[in-house]
C-alpha cells in the first residue's frame, strides 16, 4: 500500500519566505506546489518550481503539481492537482488512464462540488478556518463540513485552510486522513537570520 502523508504544505514558490519553510519540513510532510495568479505563463511556473522539486526528491517528500500531464511525467510527481470549480485539464486523457500513474487531488468548498468528486483520490475541504493566507474567504460551517465529510467518506479527505496541529484536533472524525495548509508550517521558516 501506497503510504500517504497526512500533513501537507501548500507551497507556493513566488513567496521568497516558503522556501525556509520548505528546507525544514519533515519527509512525510507532502508538498502541494501552487500559485495565486495566473499571471505568470504556466511553463515558467514549473521552470521556477525546478530547483524546489529537486529538493523535494532528494529528501523523498511526495509533491503534487498543478494539473499537468507533462509536467507530471518529467518531474515523476506523486500526484496531479485539479481545479475543481474549472474541471479543467491542460490534456484531455481520461481520469481513469491518469489515475494508473498518479493520485489526483482537488480541493471542495460546497456540497455541489462535493458531489462533482468522484474522479478524485484526494479531497482538500476547504476553507475550514479563517486563514491569514485568504483572509476574504469564509470558513464553512461545521454543520456543511461534516455533511462534506460523510459525502466523500469513501475519499483521502484534508482539512484545508487556516488548519494546524492545535485546531485540527477539533476537526478529527473518521473521515478525515490529514489536513494541508500554509501557516502551520511558518514556525519552520523561523530563524534568527531572517
Amino acid at each position: 500500500m501506497v503510504y500517504v502523508p497526512n500533513e501537507w504544505f501548500f507551497f507556493n514558490p513566488y513567496v521568497k519566505s516558503n522556501y525556509k519553510i520548505l528546507k525544514k519540513i519533515p519527509s512525510k510532510t507532502g508538498v502541494v506546489f501552487f500559485k495565486n495568479n495566473n499571471t505568470n505563463p504556466q511553463n515558467d511556473f514549473f521552470l521556477t518550481i525546478k530547483p524546489y522539486i529537486d529538493w523535494c526528491r532528494k529528501k523523498r517528500i511526495k509533491f503534487i503539481l498543478p494539473s499537468s500531464l507533462y509536467w507530471a511525467n518529467k518531474y515523476k510527481a506523486f500526484g496531479i492537482f485539479v481545479d475543481n470549480r474549472k474541471k479543467k485539464l491542460n490534456f484531455s486523457i481520461n481520469f481513469k488512464t491518469i489515475k494508473k500513474k498518479y493520485f489526483i487531488a482537488a480541493k471542495v468548498h460546497n456540497i455541489c462540488e462535493g458531489l462533482n468528486s468522484s474522479e478524485y483520490d484526494f479531497i482538500f475541504i476547504s476553507p475550514v478556518f479563517k486563514t491569514s493566507s485568504f483572509p476574504q474567504k469564509k470558513p464553512l460551517s461545521r454543520y456543511f463540513f461534516l455533511s462534506l465529510c460523510l459525502l466523500m467518506k469513501k475519499k483521502k479527505l484534508f482539512a484545508l485552510g487556516g488548519v494546524n496541529k492545535h485546531n485540527y484536533k477539533k476537526l478529527k472524525n473518521i473521515n478525515i486522513h490529514g489536513f494541508g495548509g500554509i501557516s502551520n508550517f511558518i514556525y519552520l521558516g523561523i530563524s534568527n537570520d531572517i
